[in-house]
């Protein structure tokens, strides 16, 4: 599937048509997946996607890109004519972008109709929002860190520097977002220093590698589901390089490869060798496992609220299903201990699972057979992707997420074609 042009059977054949299924998994004109799927030959073109646009407007380049919209595939003309326009808030800009949008663009929705009638007629889903208050303790911790982040923010403006600590900001409000679920959370977050503050100085090797790995787990063990930034997927055998970015080794041990002998770091365009490479060793990962699992646990207020309202839905109607949904993956590891208290029969699916292991995963939640899980623990990146999860009818949406669409691209893994029973989120 990452194969290059020449490489591969599938570019040793003109198509008559190419049809992309989630295609905003091509939003990175720099991955290997995104250049292998450019180099397709085929007389048609179309892109199947609920989200064109993730992060920010560039990731709609490389699907213009994939359909061969001249004059769009000249990336210079794109930022002229619409990226940077309307990045600057030109409204000539905008007008350009809507009147392309609305010429290449067919949009269906689960209210679209056809003569008069819904192209899909599924149960109503409803939306509401539980505000949790949290505890005296947990009210101190988030304080306390607001604190302390707003004097961090702070200094940075007196020294004219915030853009340097852009990262430093953002993992502040992440930490914050943590605290809300769970200060265990806090424990394992990624220091105030941040990513953007590391630098080399004048450390010997052993030193910069200690300094290298350390860095590697705090990123790793932030309790995210982290992601590649070359293949845009969870991280399979992490590694770091030497200005302290963190791929996986075989999506960036290929671009050196196809660089060499000038290879450049993705992110930041600093040298890169393959030689500098760093793993984290396994028996490091296991001794922070054997730390985690030693510390006594304590529950939180939000999962307080998630079990109280599972077990009053597991009184009501013992057969309905639940998707329970976060961003963090070590606070879903956290909610598996009282479940299992409880009694609960659950599965899980997350990003840093294998795909047969994901495929069993859902299969048995979408068993209706008596005994087969009730509940399932979804990262919210995994539950992003083209999943059928019509079995559950009720969502447990535990932290919001920054974009909208990634929200509701997990609750149309439930409410969708297949669902008899109104879904309550």
């Amino acid at each position: 599937d990452y194969g290059t042009k020449g490489d591969s059977p599938l570019h040793s054949i003109r198509w008559l048509r190419v049809i992309l299924d989630e295609g905003h998994a091509i939003r990175n004109p720099n991955a290997q997946q995104t250049k292998a799927v450019l180099d397709l030959e085929s007389e048609r073109r179309w892109v199947l996607t609920g989200t064109p646009i993730q992060n920010s407007l560039k990731d709609l380049w490389s699907l213009l890109s994939f359909l061969k919209l001249k004059p769009f595939i000249d990336r210079e003309w794109w930022h002229r004519t619409i990226q940077r326009p309307v990045t600057m808030g030109d409204e000539g800009g905008l007008r350009r972008l809507q009147s392309l949008i609305k010429n290449i663009t067919l949009r269906r929705t689960k209210t679209s109709k056809i003569k008069g009638k819904p192209v899909l007629e599924l149960p109503e889903r409803k939306v509401f929002i539980q505000h949790i208050t949290l505890s005296d303790e947990e009210r101190k911790i988030y304080q306390s860190v607001k604190n302390e982040g707003r004097a961090t923010i702070g200094r940075y403006f007196n020294e004219g520097t915030v853009l340097a600590h852009y990262a430093d900001v953002l993992g502040l409000l992440l930490r914050l977002r943590q605290i809300c679920c769970h200060t265990y959370l806090l424990t394992n977050a990624v220091s105030s220093n941040g990513p953007s503050a590391f630098s080399l100085g004048n450390d010997t090797p052993e030193e910069l590698r200690k300094k290298l790995i350390r860095k590697m787990k705090l990123i790793l063990s932030s309790g995210s589901d982290e992601e590649c930034a070359i293949c845009l997927d969870s991280l399979t055998v992490p590694v770091i390089t030497h200005c302290a970015h963190v791929f996986c080794k075989p999506c960036i041990c290929q671009v050196i490869q196809n660089e060499q002998p000038h290879a450049k770091c993705p992110l930041c365009r600093n040298d890169i060798h393959e030689d500098n490479l760093l793993e984290c060793p396994p028996e490091e990962l296991a001794r922070d496992s054997e730390k985690k699992s030693d510390m006594e646990w304590t529950s939180s207020s939000k999962i307080n609220a998630l079990m109280h309202a599972l077990t009053d839905l597991r009184k009501k109607n013992p057969n309905i299903k639940s998707l329970v949904v976060s961003q963090f993956t070590t606070f879903l590891s956290l909610v598996e201990i009282p479940l299992k208290a409880s009694g609960f029969v659950f599965t899980r699916l997350d990003g840093s699972m294998a795909q047969k292991k994901r495929v069993e995963s859902i299969q048995c939640f979408q068993n209706t057979e008596a005994g087969s899980p009730t509940i399932m623990l979804l990262s919210l990146k995994a539950g992003g992707v083209g999943l059928n999860l019509s079995a559950a009818s009720r969502v447990f949406l535990m932290d919001p997420a920054w974009n909208p669409a990634a929200e509701d691209q997990c609750f149309d893994r439930c409410h969708r074609l297949g669902q008899k029973q109104e879904v309550i989120i």
